[in-house]
């Protein structure tokens, strides 16, 4: 019995090893065949493909009230051949757009404002500005030209920019010495002339949609470009941090400042407008130093 002992456990493990053996091959065949159905599968839905779409875009089934009745009298059923992608709808549609493309350029309207500036008892001259897309931040652009037309002023004596000054000290005089900040800051009255005079404006679902990144953080409304032709003198309005959502408005020089500067001025700020004339005025007020700079006037052009 013990000689025959090993001979009946290398039998079992023998017959344990066939089955094994048998197990593996049998799974084998079966995820092959598995595989190939899923491959074939496949295969015929990416062929089909083409013909599908072909068909669904050249016939599609009129609708009832477009049949038309044949010669005996009856409704006919047939198939309407006509491209989906051309309908009335769509001509209107790009009309519109056309229509809208000629008002909006390059993110810019036809509309403009401008600013009568006075130093010191001397006029300087005038700012021409051509202001942003309204859709873009309608509250903020509203506001804007509200408080330059005075519209509110009846109302409110405080919600208008005639008589405002400009922020004015060495930091923002041109001196030769690198102190210049690129910028010259009007904070108004602090009164709106859109919703409370005295509520800040937020409009945050508009500025998700005009958000532009540069280095050092982000910026909103038109995204600034610069052009040949253009001096990159903009027009900002204040979003995050001091004067946010009022009357405080700031003209930047981006095209003039040094290349590592550019857009990051317009860091946590919102693009309402570019200036389109009156630059000479500007760099007066830039270079003199006899008093703040005065808005005599203001308006929408």
């Amino acid at each position: 019995q013990q000689q025959q002992k090993p001979l009946i456990i290398s039998s079992l493990i023998l017959y344990l090893y066939r089955r094994l053996s048998a197990f593996r091959a049998q799974r084998t065949k079966h995820i092959c065949n598995a595989t190939m159905r899923n491959v074939t599968h496949i295969t015929s839905w990416i062929l089909l493909l083409p013909v599908i779409d072909a068909f669904s875009h050249i016939f599609i089934p009129m609708h009832n009230h477009e049949r038309k009745k044949n010669s005996h009298g009856f409704f006919s059923n047939k198939m309407k051949v006509r491209s989906p992608r051309w309908d009335s709808k769509d001509v209107q549609l790009s009309t519109k757009t056309r229509l809208l493309s000629t008002a909006i350029e390059n993110g810019y309207s036809n509309e403009r404002i401008y600013f009568d500036i006075d130093i010191g008892g001397t006029p300087c001259g005038r700012l021409t500005f051509k202001l942003a897309d309204p859709t873009l931040l309608p509250l903020h652009t509203e506001n804007l030209k509200k408080l330059c037309t005075g519209e509110r002023r009846a109302i409110d004596p405080a919600a208008h920019y005639v008589g405002c000054t400009f922020d004015f000290s060495p930091d923002y005089v041109e001196d030769g010495l690198g102190r210049y900040r690129w910028a010259h800051i009007l904070k108004g009255r602090g009164h709106n002339a859109v919703g409370k005079a005295t509520d800040p404006i937020s409009d945050p679902s508009h500025l998700l949609a005009c958000t532009n990144s540069c280095f050092g953080g982000q910026y909103y409304g038109v995204e600034y470009q610069a052009e040949n032709d253009d001096a990159g003198v903009l027009l900002t309005v204040p979003i995050v941090g001091p004067g946010r959502g009022s009357s405080r408005i700031a003209i930047v020089r981006v095209g003039e400042s040094p290349q590592e500067w550019r857009e990051r001025l317009l860091v946590n700020s919102a693009v309402l407008g570019k200036l389109e004339s009156g630059l000479e005025t500007l760099h007066a007020m830039a270079r003199q130093k006899v008093a703040p700079p005065k808005i005599i006037a203001a308006g929408l052009l």
